[in-house]
């Protein structure tokens, strides 16, 4: 109900004349009953709300009471002003929303408060009274007086309270006392109750839900441990149901205690949040635990439940030739998103980054496939420096690539991890080799700042190497998946003290709070992109390094910049690949087709021309296939060449050659 919607049509009541009802003789007579004051008290103060024209209030002031008659319309209070007998003063006040404590009279408070007729119009009754027994002194009587619905029609029901609904008001106060009155019933309350709240249950619900507790335990060599449930003939994670106020930390180490015989502490388990789907016609719950550090050996306790214990390779899950639990396989993936394909679907609630410290580990297959990495790449001139060579021979590649078996995660090539609609690769781990070249031409020291746009994970991490403990790293990311992956690997890791995740788009640099004072010595861009935001140069102190995978001419080129004064300086350049810059800074590199040849061509920093007459022109005879190619290459270079890039100083910059070096770019 409105508050004011029932001020303006108590308003509109009054002002056209109408009344309330008035008081019966069985009210008086109760009213004088009990409420009369004893002969020896001097003065005595009494509250009556949605006084309307003030009849109850005269009747108490007769009765020897000094009267504040209160009500929410303004023509109510009007005519009780103009009625009113000594000892009543009237005020306006909305009764539900507005203060009425500060009606509060000198001394310790009103002897009576009365209510006639008005407390089913109230939209919040339990809490109005509540804040009406607040007013009362220690023998203070609160009066309600209410037409009872089993004695008045069905149409006005909605004006009265029925048996349930008194007896719902009358359990606050430690002494009720209830007196029928022709059609209505008055409550005399006294002593409200200041006891706690109570707690109850509902009936005995019908099953609609199921909560339990995933556990994610891995062991020194990073693998994970799961169960073979022969009588549901799955694989299946340390799990089980949360006790009554058990707390989700406790589950998880009760359950790994009871059912493998492992022992962890409390304090040493990682929630990472929880999932919510459907199985069987319940709503599953599922909270995810994450422990690496515990004490033991797996052994069977509940062989009719789990009858042996698997250590398993974290990629080799996903080609377990048995089935895996579904609520396993999506706890597994909250740990390592992207593990595992076409999971059914939960909703993740994740909790905040905790502070338990996660011990990564890892076989020796992987450290021995990174030496030889680290080995090829040296021998090819790309990590040429020892600070190089100890980045990559420390950071895991494979951690940050989990759907990767470990020979593909360190093969120096490019691995795509995410994918548009169409089969696009929209993220990826780039390739060492580059990622090398781009690390040696951000010229990164120990100590350095660096903020790095595009997310990960690895290379975010293989700049914390390079810069230490004193260096700082920033890593902006666009994209929620992607970035949530990243908080994932940096934590499984042990970089996530060493590298900032940001959600947003890196066109816009790094938010503010995170910009040191003179600016970041080097930044990084790991996506492709067709402009310098002015914001990268803002935010680069003077003599830092930008790192960029520009396209120029329908080519992506990894240039090296220096900031000199108001211009970036070129300082190396060579060609390369990456995934589009998203947000902002995305360009449409979808062909225009040219009629219905097959052939299109790509407009890289214009809006697309009139391509009118040039089908014709490619369908024309008297020429061959291969001369016919040559005409319809040629168009599209030219039609990059010429878009080129148009500066702010007016000027239109080409395309560098490859090697070109002092090559100015104005902001």
């Amino acid at each position: 109900m409105s508050t004011t919607h029932t001020a303006l049509d108590w308003h509109a009541h009054y002002e056209a004349g109408r009344d309330f009802r008035p008081l019966t003789d069985t009210e008086k007579a109760t009213l004088t009953e009990h409420l009369t004051l004893p002969e020896d008290t001097q003065e005595a103060q009494a509250l009556e709300v949605a006084c309307g024209t003030g009849e109850l209030a005269r009747f108490l002031a007769a009765a020897g009471y000094r009267v504040d008659a209160v009500d929410w319309a303004r023509s109510a209070v009007e005519r009780a002003s103009e009625l009113a007998s000594e000892g009543v003063v009237c005020h306006q006040i909305d009764i539900t929303s507005g203060d009425l404590s500060s009606l509060r009279p000198a001394g310790s408070g009103y002897r009576l408060i009365t209510m006639r007729r008005a407390l089913a119009h109230l939209p919040d009754r339990t809490r109005t009274v509540a804040e009406l027994a607040a007013l009362l002194d220690e023998e203070g009587t609160l009066c309600v007086i209410t037409p009872h619905a089993d004695r008045h029609s069905e149409e006005l029901r909605v004006i009265c309270l029925d048996d349930a609904e008194i007896n719902l008001l009358a359990d606050g106060w430690q002494h009720a006392e209830r007196v029928e009155a022709g059609d209505s019933t008055i409550l005399l309350l006294r002593g409200p109750k200041s006891d706690p709240v109570a707690y109850s249950e509902k009936r005995t619900p019908k099953p609609a839900a199921m909560a339990g507790v995933a556990v994610v335990v891995t062991n020194e060599h990073g693998q994970v441990l799961l169960g073979w449930n022969p009588s549901r003939a799955v694989w299946e994670l340390p799990a089980g149901k949360v006790e009554p106020g058990e707390a989700f930390e406790a589950t998880a180490v009760r359950e790994l205690g009871e059912e493998a015989c492992l022992h962890a502490r409390p304090e040493s388990v990682l929630l990472l949040g929880t999932l919510c789907d459907a199985a069987h016609g319940f709503t599953r719950i599922t909270e995810i635990a994450r422990i690496t550090d515990y004490t033991g050996e797996p052994t069977v306790r509940e062989p009719e439940l789990i009858n042996r214990w698997e250590w398993h390779t974290p990629f080799a899950v996903r080609s377990l030739p048995q089935p895996l639990f579904t609520a396993s396989a999506q706890a597994l993936n909250v740990v390592w998103p992207g593990l595992l394909p076409d999971v059914p679907p939960a909703h993740h609630t994740p909790r905040p980054s905790g502070d338990v410290p996660l011990t990564f580990t890892e076989p020796a297959t992987a450290v021995r496939l990174r030496q030889q990495l680290v080995r090829d790449l040296t021998e090819a001139g790309w990590t040429d420096t020892p600070e190089l060579r100890r980045a990559f021979t420390t950071v895991p590649r494979h951690a940050f690539l989990p759907e990767q078996p470990l020979a593909r995660a360190y093969v120096n090539e490019a691995v795509a991890t995410v994918f548009d609609s169409t089969g696009r690769s929209m993220s990826s781990v780039s390739q060492p080799e580059m990622q090398a070249a781009m690390l040696r031409r951000a010229n990164l020291r120990p100590g350095a700042n660096v903020l790095e746009i595009g997310g990960g994970g690895y290379n975010a991490s293989l700049i914390a190497e390079l810069v230490g403990p004193s260096g700082s790293v920033v890593c902006v990311e666009i994209d929620p998946y992607v970035h949530a992956r990243t908080e994932r690997f940096l934590a499984e890791t042990g970089y996530a003290d060493r590298v900032r995740l940001v959600l947003g788009d890196g066109t816009q640099g790094a938010p503010g709070h995170l910009i040191p004072e003179n600016g970041f010595d080097a930044i990084i861009v790991t996506v492709a992109s067709n402009d310098l935001p002015w914001r990268w140069t803002s935010q680069l102190t003077e003599g830092g390094h930008l790192v960029v995978p520009l396209r120029i001419g329908g080519l992506t080129r990894a240039v090296g910049l220096r900031k000199r004064d108001s211009v970036l300086v070129s300082t190396e350049i060579s060609p390369c690949g990456f995934v589009p810059m998203q947000g902002a800074g995305r360009w449409d590199d979808t062909p225009t087709l040219i009629g219905d040849t097959g052939y299109g061509i790509r407009w890289e920093d214009t809006p697309p021309a009139p391509l009118d007459g040039l089908d014709r022109a490619l369908d024309a005879g008297g020429v061959g296939d291969g001369a016919r190619r040559r005409v319809v290459r040629r168009p599209a270079a030219v039609a990059g060449h010429l878009a080129g890039r148009l500066l702010p100083d007016g000027r239109r910059s080409g395309p560098p050659g490859l090697g070109a070096t002092a090559e100015e770019v104005r902001r």
